[in-house]
């Protein structure tokens, strides 16, 4: 056995190295792939930190990093191994209160030290500054860098040193961004800090290598918590005592603390469909490996029929011919996993700065995630084998008389197969629903096998039926039908490849695009489509900046830019304590608003006791069937903030797409003082809506000013319903009378101006006047922003288009190398066309006509493969989306029409007019081997 063995394997390098150019065909169809996962494993395995890589990044050599959930009401902390900490309030409606800094110090070990910190990208107070190119902004900080915690947790002098008095630091980003030095001076134009300040430094923290900031005691001391040095690690009650005063602990020696409650249940099914997809899309890429690939194996053993029809004669078994050929596809599984795997990592080496810079912070080295690489090499040898079975077995049972003579019996399709095949996809879709209702990833993964496997069994019959109505079709393409039915052997794996490729890409690209629909359903909806919005934010301080000044310099470059443009303003609304005064001296009122529902009106989940996995579910069950229950996250049950309202009917049709009798019954209740909602839910049955006001105090040092309860205030106003998904996150349009009533301030910090034109605005003077207007006006006081509405995401078109174009530019590929391979085993065919009288032109007319075949059918079957594929993934997707309350929009069944005209329609035509082209339309008669 192993003698055979051996020189089945001889046989095989001996013929790789003589048909070199098909061996690195092969090759390549095999290990592009595996070049791609390759990449892919060892960047994601570089570029992702563990819990304890993350911590010591960020934290360094202190201990923890706390920040206060509720200054002052008791938590309890469910999670400990992220800086994003989950946790349950014991009392929800606690409004805590006032915590010094002697209380944090005192519930941690004799001899800590705490020191300000924000651990986020892109946190920090922004300040305005000025660039080459004009102004920009970057985050402050304001540390005092002479404390160690800073360095201890990773900040890196890359020059200069620590600033001194009227002295600052910036990032090695803020430093390229702002063509700054050491001993250079920024200019803060505005914001926390305004002036000239030296730069002592430049500095970078590992977790956060491409933010722009600055820090020194000229900036506010502001942050979202506190590093801890303890001289001890930190325990679990120490912990607990931190949680009592509002605190979440992130903490080095608490990461691995499991996470409890309703919240570890989550994690799990979280995880548990994430190795469900992992899995999926692994079995995915296999079969589209073997698919691929095979066509080379399945033509090359054809055109060495008459070598394996000389081996049957000179006494060689059928498992030897058989061991022959699969010793092929063992020896590319190997090498086409060995040159992927050295040339991926080559790569990712290469590219880790590139990396580091994508991913925003220092990764811990190089690393391969060897297990997987490894396993690349188990999956190559698979493939290769798969890759070239149905050719061994082919070979195997050559014909020796018909194959050495020359001839090509006649093989009836055997009605077997057809409904083998068929067999095939029922029992992979049997397998798929058996796989979604027991979540179970070996039946999930069989199903995409069996269904796509099915598909390629029922080829041959397809193709010999296809080829019965050639007798309507002109002479070229009843030719290429014919051919094609008559000699399966070779059309069938060509279209199986197609198929392999078309099957992935539509599944990825079904999933992009529902991916993209939700996305888009939980945008922030507030104006039409294409509506033009002039924005001013105060950008001075002053609580009445001059707008009518500003919208004055504003309408010059309006003009500029647009045919006779209108300005409307609409008032934005937002509390400004509501008028209240505060009891204490030195404290400032809180006041909030918000949208309620009428008890009646809520759903089930809120007052269901959910403590576990089960109570989890068996709430969210109940919402399902509750009709009050149709929150989505989008629907914010938060304090209403920049709440837009007017009585001018433009503007309300504007804001709800009103018209006609509906509108002026919305113009009548805001001018009765009422108020539009999108939630219909919160109108009482007297056709009003009550809005509950929330008052509490703050003293200076950011504390509640006692341990009562926030002052609750109800107030009923007159409201109309409007369509859900207007107004926005707040779901309410004000009137003017009701502001007035709940004691909010009109353009207190922005101001919004509907842009009106009676002319079609282009895309070029829409990118225009966006640039124009990203500048000061009113004497620095006020910043104006450009803007057209758009609720489309550009960016995920373009990536479906472009990963529909790959996948389509490898079915072109594989479809071009089938097809040469075909006409290249055809070319005494071709010659004798030649020979009897046909036209050059019928002969590339047949060869184009060919390529059209072979790109239908394996577009056709791959898409229906790609659909079937991405219903098990869409489950696999939505099963942790589907326990939660408010409810997630689910992926959905959303179809990407321009990956099926790519597919369907351009991968066909152009494959076609390729075969036009570079088909050789003249060929030498040669003489009949016999």
């Amino acid at each position: 056995m192993f003698a055979g063995n051996r020189l089945a394997y001889r046989i095989a390098r001996r013929e790789a190295l003589r048909y070199k150019g098909r061996s690195v065909l092969s090759i390549t169809l095999l290990g592009l792939p595996l070049l791609a996962v390759a990449i892919g494993a060892s960047a994601y395995d570089t570029a992702m930190l563990s819990d304890e890589e993350k911590a010591a990044q960020v934290l360094g050599e202190n201990e923890a990093y706390i920040e206060f959930g509720v200054p002052g009401a008791p938590l309890e902390q469910h999670s400990w191994n992220s800086r994003w900490s989950m946790y349950d309030m014991d009392d929800y409606d606690d409004p805590g209160r006032a915590v010094t800094d002697t209380e944090i110090l005192n519930a941690l070990p004799v001899g800590s030290w705490i020191a300000p910190y924000s651990p986020d990208m892109g946190s920090g107070e922004s300040a305005q500054v000025e660039t080459p190119d004009g102004l920009g902004q970057i985050s402050t900080f304001g540390y005092r860098l002479g404390d160690g915690l800073y360095e201890a947790a990773g900040l890196e002098y890359t020059e200069g040193s620590a600033p001194g008095r009227g002295e600052v630091v910036i990032s090695t980003a803020a430093a390229d961004y702002l063509d700054l030095g050491v001993g250079d001076d920024i200019d803060v134009e505005s914001g926390p800090g305004s002036g000239e300040h030296e730069v002592s430094g430049i500095v970078e923290f590992p977790w956060d290598i491409n933010g722009r900031f600055a820090i020194g005691g000229v900036f506010p001391a502001q942050a979202s918590g506190w590093l801890v040095d303890t001289p001890e690690p930190l325990t679990r009650d120490q912990a607990a005592e931190l949680n009592a005063l509002g605190l979440t602990v992130w903490a080095q020696s608490l990461l691995d603390e499991p996470t409890t409650g309703a919240y570890a249940g989550q994690q799990m099914m979280v995880d548990d469909a994430e190795l469900m997809i992992y899995g999926l899309i692994v079995v995915a890429v296999v079969m589209e490996v073997v698919l691929l690939a095979g066509p080379a194996f399945a033509i090359s053993a054809r055109r060495r029929t008459r070598e394996f029809a000389l081996m049957s004669a000179n006494g060689a078994t059928p498992s030897q011919i058989r061991n022959t050929v699969l010793a092929g596809g063992v020896l590319f599984g190997v090498l086409a996993a060995v040159a992927a795997i050295v040339i991926g990592i080559g790569l990712v080496a290469a590219g880790m700065p590139w990396l580091e810079q994508l991913i925003g912070y220092r990764s811990a080295g190089l690393r391969i995630m060897p297990a997987l690489q490894a396993a690349l090499v188990g999956v190559a040898l698979a493939t290769g084998l798969l890759s070239a079975l149905a050719a061994a077995v082919s070979a195997s049972r050559v014909n020796v008389v018909e194959a050495l003579t020359g001839r090509s019996g006649r093989h009836k399709s055997s009605k077997k197969w057809m409904f083998t095949g068929i067999a095939m996809v029922a029992a992979g879709v049997a397998a798929g629903l058996g796989g979604v209702a027991l979540w179970s990833l070996p039946l999930m993964a069989a199903a995409i096998v069996l269904a796509q496997l099915g598909m390629v069994v029922c080829t041959p019959a397809l193709l010999s039926f296809a080829s019965r109505l050639g007798r309507w079709l002109p002479l070229a393409p009843r030719m290429a039908l014919r051919e094609a039915g008559r000699n399966r052997g070779s059309a069938a794996p060509a279209i199986a490849a197609v198929l392999g490729v078309v099957a992935a890409g539509m599944a990825f690209s079904m999933i992009v695009t529902a991916d993209a629909v939700r996305s888009e359903e939980s945008r922030e909806r507030l104006l039409p489509q294409g509506a033009m919005t002039l924005s001013l934010w105060n950008n001075g301080g002053q609580e009445d900046p001059d707008w009518d000044a500003a919208a004055a310099e504003a309408q010059p470059i309006l003009d500029s830019r647009l045919s006779d443009p209108e300005l409307i303003p609409v008032p934005t609304y937002n509390p400004d304590g509501c008028g209240v005064e505060a009891e204490e001296t030195g404290a400032v009122v809180d006041c909030q608003w918000s949208l309620t529902r009428p008890e009646e009106h809520r759903c089930s989940y809120w007052s269901a006791d959910v403590v576990d996995e089960e109570s989890e579910r068996a709430a969210v069950d109940a919402a399902r069937e509750d009709e009050r229950c149709d929150e989505t996250p989008a629907d914010t049950t938060g304090p209403l903030w920049d709440v837009p309202g007017s009585t001018d009917p433009q503007i309300v049709a504007a804001y709800t797409d009103l018209e006609g009798e509906e509108l002026d019954r919305a113009v009548a209740v805001l001018e009765d003082g009422g108020v539009l909602v999108a939630d219909r839910l919160a109108l009482t049955g007297e056709g009003t809506v009550v809005l509950e006001q929330r008052l509490t105090e703050y003293r200076e040092d950011m504390g509640m000013t006692g341990d009562e309860e926030a002052e609750v205030v109800e107030l009923e106003v007159p409201a109309m319903y409007v369509d859900r998904g207007q107004l926005g996150y707040n779901r309410v349009f004000l009137s003017p009378g009701a502001a007035e009533s709940m004691g909010l301030v009109a353009g207190l910090w922005q101001q919004i101006y509907l842009v009106e034109t009676p002319t079609e605005v282009d895309a070029a003077a829409a990118e225009a006047l966006a640039a124009d207007f990203d500048q000061e006006l009113a004497g620095g006081d006020v910043w104006a922003q450009f803007s057209v509405v758009d609720y489309t995401d550009p960016f995920m078109f373009y990536f479906t288009i472009a990963v529909t174009g790959l996948c389509a530019l490898i079915a072109l590929g594989a479809t071009a190398v089938s097809t040469g391979l075909i006409i290249a085993e055809q070319k005494r065919d071709m010659a004798t066309l030649g020979a009897v009288g046909a036209a050059p032109g019928l002969r590339k007319r047949f060869a184009m006509w060919q390529t059209v075949v072979i790109a239908v059918f394996g577009a056709g079957l791959g898409t229906a493969a790609g659909v079937i594929g991405y219903a098990l993934i869409r489950e696999a997707l939505n099963r942790p989306l589907q326990w939660s309350y408010p409810f997630d929009t689910l992926y959905g069944w959303e179809l990407p029409w321009p990956s099926f005209g790519i597919m369907l329609l351009a991968v066909p035509l152009i494959a076609a007019a390729g075969a036009l082209v570079f088909t050789k339309a003249t060929l030498p008669s040669e003489r009949r081997i016999t």
